[in-house]
């Protein structure tokens, strides 16, 4: 059987560049097979319009290229994609992800204008809960987004709030809050909001305690965060109470990674046909 034609770009997870304001020298390149011939181009993105996920992109690590326990960025998003389908109908308006790209392309720089112009497309002030996978020195984190519709900073239950979610707590915390917190400023001049001034003092970035992971899954336990909101009954519960209930339930976790890796395993077993 003939093979489709696939593209893939390959982003570089372990450079130290991937979260400074530069272009890394190799983090993002493309390689198109067309007619059974290979060239190597960069990748082209329409400026009005997200990245394509037709196109095929791997997260490599110069660490362990063959572990396992690290998801490539495609994976990722196709579970994303099955998780999101299993969300009552009812509920999906509430909720609202971002690509796992799209931070790490903002931070380079290049493409800031063009994800800025992706993110308001998603509404992000009239959901609950934004989820924001971050990728930076070789490592996954899940920045949580919630309530940023409201105005009231006083209200516990119901004030904007900003959720760094670690499963490592090996982040460079100082340099990696200063770059989300020059993301949501931009966020916010996107939107022209009045209380930009206000928003940015009140609201600050939050670390609460999360399952610390035992190997290099740290894109697993992004998944299963974004996976344990989900199973919230009630939006707008307590995150110390969400954390009490699935977050630390170790047959939750058990439970998901072999959904992900069965999940994981279709996906090849259908690649390599």
């Amino acid at each position: 059987m003939a093979r489709r034609s696939r593209s893939q770009v390959l982003v570089d997870l372990d450079s130290d560049e991937e979260c400074k304001n530069k272009p890394s020298r190799a983090s993002r390149r493309a390689t198109m097979n067309t007619s059974g011939s290979s060239q190597n181009v960069l990748p082209s993105f329409d400026g009005n319009l997200p990245p394509k996920r037709s196109s095929k992109r791997i997260a490599i690590s110069k660490r362990d290229k063959t572990n396992q326990d690290k998801l490539d960025t495609e994976i990722f998003e196709l579970y994303m994609e099955d998780l999101w389908k299993r969300i009552d109908e009812d509920k999906k308006s509430a909720y609202a992800y971002f690509d796992s790209l799209w931070f790490n392309m903002y931070n380079r720089g290049d493409k800031k204008s063009n994800v800025l112009k992706w993110i308001k497309a998603k509404k992000i002030f009239a959901r609950q809960y934004v989820f924001v996978p971050i990728v930076c020195w070789g490592h996954w984190n899940l920045l949580v987004l919630c309530n940023f519709g409201e105005t009231s900073y006083s209200d516990t239950k119901k004030k904007p709030r900003m959720l760094l979610l670690d499963s490592l707590k090996t982040t460079n915390r100082t340099e990696l809050q200063s770059t989300i917190r020059s993301f949501i400023a931009d966020i916010l001049k996107t939107e022209e909001r009045e209380d930009n001034e206000l928003f940015i003092k009140k609201v600050h970035l939050e670390f609460p305690e999360v399952p610390q992971q035992t190997g290099e899954e740290c894109g697993i336990y992004v998944l299963f965060f974004i996976y344990c909101f989900l199973q919230n009954e009630k939006l707008g519960e307590d995150f110390s109470q969400l954390s009490k209930d699935v977050m630390f339930n170790p047959e939750e976790l058990e439970k998901f990674h072999k959904d992900i890796r069965s999940f994981q395993a279709s996906r090849n077993a259908k690649m390599a046909e």
